[in-house]
């Protein structure tokens, strides 16, 4: 498995993007974490490391965006759970997360639980700055996969039954994949 996946950010973390650029920098302290392309037509964000591995966020229907690796094996998922892409389920096999909105525009929040774990802020104008803020370690993948539905909604929206809200798992299906496989992924959608 490559190191990346594993990857946590603490702290402040910033994507910058110059006006009507789809190139993104994603740094901290003014070191590079990665870049981010982003392919509109689409809708997909290739994501490169500066160790050269890379990452590729492309939608799988009906609200899913899946994260995958050089390989084409997903490592995780971003779920819409709610009609006006207001929350979204963050999961991964090591991690699960909700992505909220709050009512301050340009204004996210990675919860676990229900309490922040990280602010997503944009700039007053704009997505081309984003802030994040990270109060505890927080999986690099969670913060990108939220930075990919909050900072391209018209691309959300223009996905075809991307305005159609995922049900939320019955409790029997927590146990087992949709196949009736441990693997969550396997046969989803």
């Amino acid at each position: 498995m490559d190191r990346t996946i594993r990857e946590m950010i603490y702290g402040n973390v910033e994507l910058r993007s110059p006006w009507f650029s789809n190139r993104w920098r994603v740094t901290r302290d003014n070191t590079e974490i990665c870049s981010v392309q982003r392919l509109g037509r689409i809708y997909t964000s290739i994501v490169t490391f500066p160790s050269g591995a890379k990452w590729v966020f492309d939608p799988h229907g009906n609200g899913v965006v899946r994260a995958l690796d050089a390989e084409g094996k997903e490592f995780a998922r971003v779920v819409r759970r709610s009609w006006l892409g207001r929350r979204w389920d963050l999961l991964s096999y090591g991690w699960n997360y909700e992505l909220a909105s709050h009512p301050r525009p340009r204004s996210w929040a990675i919860e676990i639980g229900g309490a922040p774990a990280a602010e997503i802020r944009g700039s007053l104008v704009s997505y081309n700055r984003v802030g994040v803020n990270a109060m505890i370690g927080v999986p690099l993948a969670a913060v990108l996969l939220g930075w990919h539905v909050i900072a391209r909604p018209w691309e959300a929206i223009a996905e075809p039954s991307g305005l159609r809200a995922v049900p939320r798992p019955r409790d029997d299906d927590l146990e087992q994949g949709p196949t009736g496989s441990p693997n969550p992924f396997e046969g989803a959608l």
